[in-house]
């Protein structure tokens, strides 16, 4: 009988403090995962991963449950229902440091296992539409949904204005830019539908509902000035800067386009054991093969010392038992931070 439940539900306090054994023995225990809603793309690597730890980690028992960026990181910091999941970097840093959908609220059980690939943030406009950059948004008043509260996309929205020089307000009352929030489908129906101006929405490197609005009614990707993107890598909020969503990503694009890039990462408790997050993390990393070919993709950005490097202060915020692994296998070396 397989050993490898999936749920959308959480599993109970009492199954998990019975069995988890988050820093205790190895010995038959339950392992839960948290990913994203069932049709995103961690939820397929989630239980890709999961697939791999039960054929190769003996008597572990995993099961995935659905969940969201903000929320994982929440769920791994108390461990009560859950004791790995999948988050962006940039989160990450924010709940490290007690800020942005984390203000006051600093996350401090929770480290990394590796960063695995870049999700870059599209900022999309009707090809039609007059707004050809983002000082055009200003000029013009756009309506934008980008997310829900507390969302990455959202949170990136907010953030690359604020390093423009406008913060909400701003852009509310002095600007006349009419924020709303919603989900990736609901936005990508109403920018279509021209109902709204901009979304932002975060893919790898394109979102699949922003390709199915492209099929449709050609889109056009906004550029982040060059300022901004200097202003946002000196604020160290876990943004990749270096990164381009490439031309041809969707129909009419003929040149590539500077945005930031947040990374999916997976984060651990950090009272787990630190042979189970050793196993776990070794484990992805010597099955890479099966991850590229099932998920090419994301996969083909699956590279250990990537993993290591594109978080801050590893030896600070890594869970022993993966920088265990990532020194043994050279991609981490102690005190030679870049």
């Amino acid at each position: 009988m397989s050993r490898i439940k999936l749920g959308v539900g959480l599993l109970t306090c009492s199954l998990l403090l019975s069995s988890c054994q988050l820093g205790g023995e190895r010995s038959d225990y339950q392992h839960a995962h948290i990913s994203g809603p069932t049709g995103s793309g961690w939820y397929p690597l989630s239980t890709l991963f999961s697939d791999i730890w039960l054929d190769e980690i003996d008597e572990l028992q995993v099961t995935v449950v659905e969940g969201g960026a903000i929320g994982n990181i929440r769920e791994v910091n108390t461990a009560r229902d859950v004791q790995s999941g999948f988050a962006f970097a940039s989160d990450f840093i924010d709940a490290l440091n007690g800020r942005g959908a984390f203000e006051g609220e600093p996350q401090e059980n929770v480290r990394a296992l590796g960063a695995f690939y870049p999700t870059m943030w599209n900022f999309a406009v009707l090809e039609n539409s007059p707004y050809e950059s983002l000082d055009d948004v200003l000029l013009h008043g756009a309506d934008a949904i980008n997310g829900n509260p507390g969302d990455a996309s959202e949170a990136t929205f907010r953030r690359v204005f604020e390093a423009m020089g406008y913060d909400h307000e701003v852009l509310e009352e002095e600007h006349d830019v009419g924020i709303s929030y919603g989900g990736y489908g609901d936005a990508a129906n109403q920018l279509r539908d021209g109902l709204i101006d901009l979304t932002v929405q975060g893919g790898g490197p394109g979102v699949p509902a922003l390709t199915e609005v492209d099929a449709m009614r050609p889109l056009r990707l906004l550029e982040i000035p060059d300022e901004a993107l200097e202003a946002l890598e000196e604020g160290g909020y876990g943004y990749s800067t270096d990164l381009s969503i490439p031309a041809g990503t969707y129909s009419n694009q003929t040149e590539d386009v500077n945005t930031v890039a947040s990374w999916a990462m997976m984060v651990v408790n950090k009272d787990m054991n630190e042979d189970l997050v050793y196993e776990m993390t070794k484990q992805i990393w010597e099955h890479v093969e099966r991850v590229q070919e099932e998920q090419p993709s994301r996969g083909a950005w699956f590279d250990p010392e990537m993993a290591v490097s594109v978080i801050d202060d590893p030896e600070e915020n890594f869970h022993p038992g993966a920088l265990r692994y990532y020194e043994e296998v050279g991609a981490f070396e102690r005190g030679n931070e870049s």
